[in-house]
């Protein structure tokens, strides 16, 4: 399109609408001939050019620009109507700081993309001729001649592909009454073409297919992030104006075609030379941060619909050494659009990875059985999110698919995020924080089609309550695991109550301070009355080598050292819930090597801190007990008499018990006490308390071993026991044991 306005009009070849009444041709030019009152004018041109584009023009302003008066020339817009909200593009003339800019307009939200240099216009008339170029890729040139001296300066340059189409070109004047008659525009020279448009693709015809989170250290690839699309369909698609983004950054594509069953490697532009060998780019000005840990990954077309997204975690690397770097993740089976976690594994390419081309580790996955409801957790009394083990169909499920014990209404069902994973309920009638609820689930389905079983879709749940100290205590300790082995913290549940994990942390404590406090779960995490969880920075290596583990929580842990250390479990406010300062020396004397033996809990009414309510996991259990009830747990002893001792037979090391406890209840308290433990002969085999001072509860342990260090005969004995009150009153108890062997 040009227009010289040499034939005196603009009302044909071409014809340019708008406000036209404020319009003449004046002298061969376009000018703007207003009343004299403040106000805006426009008139626009159809133009579709956008790909390869050019656009040049001149302009003359007979004033130094202001925020009152300036111009607006539109290489690109989605209505005629310039003073409205519109898609589009413009080089703004004039404005406060007196300059020439590239804009870009969103609706009524105006970008500026290439600022001109300040001061360009700050006279009291300005000519000028002003040249903009766009390639199909997105990339912006704006060039300015002021005083028309026939040599364009070069204002600057970027890429965006925010907007993909065009309608429209055309001049837009915002002016005071006494500048009302002092534009003028001519020469407008229009070159291009329409971007291809593409196909309107569903969600899921374009994947997220392979995601490069950690290239360091290099195996093959180039040494910098990426990010892997993949179309599915039978479309073609130009991915201008598509975004990628973690919930922090957002990345704007470029006009890039990817056809039927074709690949685009999406990374940064300033690597983006390095990928060239590999296939298609989409090179993007900014690209997410991708966190080596594990991230969520959104891919949306420029409206905001959801196309893909993938919350991807380095567990899914199933291979330390591959989790160490400089290996992609890859999906296994394109067509698995529910398989999330499964269906991602480490690549099996020589090169750490296959980008622009179809996966190593292609392969076709069957997925016949319906999704699972995991946890049930109200965030308030109104609110109550539903997490399941994989992506659900896309429609939302109506209100009746959902039934409260007691009754409770729902007044809405929403998806919490784009996963597909997670479901909001709000309630009409909020939850009473005295009863314990049980949800029933029907009518869900997976993405596939699979139905959810009424065995797998129902849970109890409460309104959490503020936890109070001790009702969630520290329950096992495993702080010098195996080699290539992973330390873990177990925690348990003692109150009756619900508790809702979400901000609490695991620190390590010195005297009252908490130092390195590490998130739990930075998500909604509801601990039942009762319930255990094992925490571990990698639950797939603590399986491998504790293979009933279970109830596992992955995060960072404090620093654990393997012979002395105090770890410290806190709420979300920072308040200290329970706190153990571990020794090597806690475990058991006949254990030769304590590398992977957890140290275990043995009454959770007793002292966390005491050292004879910790002994090392048994034999027998595998030597640790993540996730579930210890090997050495012994319920609460029922008193009979002040002193009762519990087990009378036992077997040391091997046995189940292989310890026994010598339980007191005194009353009053404030007793000093000695206990040994002598042989049939009388003599001293253990002494395990000299003058100790107790209190009104509690107990100690013997583990059938001896001052020296060596494991007691097969045999009775007596555990002679002194207590001295606060008057000097001495009594003394005597009670018998036996040492037991396995017989062969």
């Amino acid at each position: 399109m040009s227009d010289s306005f040499a034939d005196g009009n603009f009302t044909n070849n071409p014809m340019w609408t708008g406000t036209a009444t404020h319009f003449i041709i004046s002298s061969g030019r376009l000018r703007l001939q207003a009343a004299e009152e403040a106000g805006e004018a426009y008139l626009a041109t159809p133009s579709q050019a956008l790909a390869d584009a050019s656009w040049e023009f001149s302009a003359w302003l007979g004033f130094d620009p202001s925020s009152s008066n300036y111009a607006r020339v539109y290489l690109a817009s989605s209505t005629a109507n310039l003073g409205s909200a519109l898609q589009g593009y413009y080089v703004m003339v004039g404005n406060t700081d007196d300059e020439i800019s590239l804009y870009r307009q969103t609706g009524t939200t105006r970008v500026k993309i290439i600022d001109g240099v300040n001061g360009r216009l700050a006279f009291p008339n300005s000519s000028m001729r002003i040249k903009v170029t766009r390639d199909a890729a997105g990339q912006w040139q704006l060039y300015t001649d002021v005083g028309i001296t026939g040599y364009y300066t070069l204002e600057g340059a970027t890429t965006d592909v925010m907007h993909a189409t065009s309608l429209y070109a055309g001049v837009f004047c915002d002016y005071t009454a006494t500048r009302s008659n002092l534009f003028y525009f001519d020469d407008i020279l229009i070159t291009g073409k329409p971007v291809a448009p593409g196909a309107r693709p569903a969600y899921k015809d374009v994947i997220i297919s392979e995601v490069m989170a950690d290239p360091t250290p290099e195996v093959g690839l180039p040494d910098t992030e990426f990010v892997e699309v993949h179309n599915r369909s039978t479309k073609t698609f130009n991915l201008g104006g598509w975004m990628l983004t973690d919930g922090t950054t957002r990345a704007t594509l470029p006009a890039t075609t990817l056809p039927a069953g074709g690949y685009a490697i999406i990374t940064g532009a300033a690597v983006a030379d390095s990928f060239k060998a590999y296939g298609a780019i989409a090179a993007t000005q900014i690209f997410p941060l991708l966190n080596n840990a594990g991230d969520k990954i959104v891919l949306r077309l420029a409206d905001g619909t959801v196309i893909d997204s993938v919350q991807y975690s380095d567990r899914w690397y199933s291979s330390a050494d591959k989790r160490a770097g400089g290996w992609s993740l890859e999906i296994i089976d394109p067509n698995d659009l529910c398989g999330d976690d499964v269906n991602w594994t480490a690549s099996l390419a020589p090169a750490g990875g296959t980008p622009g081309t179809q996966n190593s580790v292609r392969a076709q996955r069957t997925d016949n059985t319906g999704p699972v409801l995991v946890s049930v957790i109200p965030t308030d009394a109104t609110h109550v999110t539903l997490r399941f083990n994989e992506r659900l169909a896309a429609d939302v499920p109506v209100t009746t698919n959902f039934t409260f014990s007691p009754a409770v209404q729902i007044a809405s069902v929403s998806f919490a995020d784009p996963s597909l994973r997670r479901l909001d309920l709000l309630l009409r009638t909020p939850l009473d924080v005295e009863k314990t609820y049980t949800l029933t689930t029907q009518n869900i389905w997976d993405c596939i089609g699979n139905p959810l079983l009424p065995a797998n879709g129902r849970a109890t749940f409460r309104l959490p309550a503020e936890p109070q100290e001790h009702q969630v205590v520290l329950n096992e300790v495993l702080f010098n695991p195996r080699p290539q082995g992973v330390d873990f913290v177990e925690i348990v549940n003692t109150s009756t109550q619900y508790f809702n994990l979400k901000g609490w942390a695991l620190g390590r404590r010195e005297d009252d301070q908490v130092k390195e406090a590490e998130v739990v779960s930075e998500d909604d995490l509801l601990l039942p009355p009762g319930g255990y969880l094992a925490l571990t920075t990698d639950a797939a290596t603590l399986t491998n080598h504790y293979p009933t583990a279970q109830h596992l929580v992955e995060m960072i842990l404090p620093s654990l050292n393997d012979d002395d250390e105090s770890v410290a479990l806190t709420d979300s406010t920072g308040h200290i819930l329970d706190s153990f300062h571990y020794k090597d020396i806690y475990h058991s004397p006949f254990l030769k090597d304590t590398e992977g033996v957890s140290l275990e809990r043995i009454s959770f009414t007793g002292a966390t801190d005491a050292s004879a309510n910790w002994k090392s996991a048994s034999t027998t259990a595998g030597y640790a007990t993540p996730g579930y009830i210890n090997s050495q747990a012994r319920p609460a002893q029922m008193f009979g008499d002040a002193v009762v001792i519990t087990p009378e037979v036992f077997i040391p090391l091997t046995g189940q018990p292989d310890f026994t406890e010598i339980h007191y209840r005194l009353d009053p308290g404030g007793y000093a006490a000695n206990v040994r433990i002598v042989d049939p002969h009388g003599r001293v085999v253990r002494e395990l308390a000299n003058n100790a001072l107790l209190g009104s509860e509690g107990f100690l342990r013997w583990d059938g071993d001896c001052d020296d260090g060596t494991k007691a005969r097969v045999g009775y004995y007596m555990i002679w026991m002194e207590l001295i009150d606060p008057k000097g009153n001495v009594q003394t108890i005597r009670k018998r044991v036996a040492v037991a062997a396995r017989l062969h």
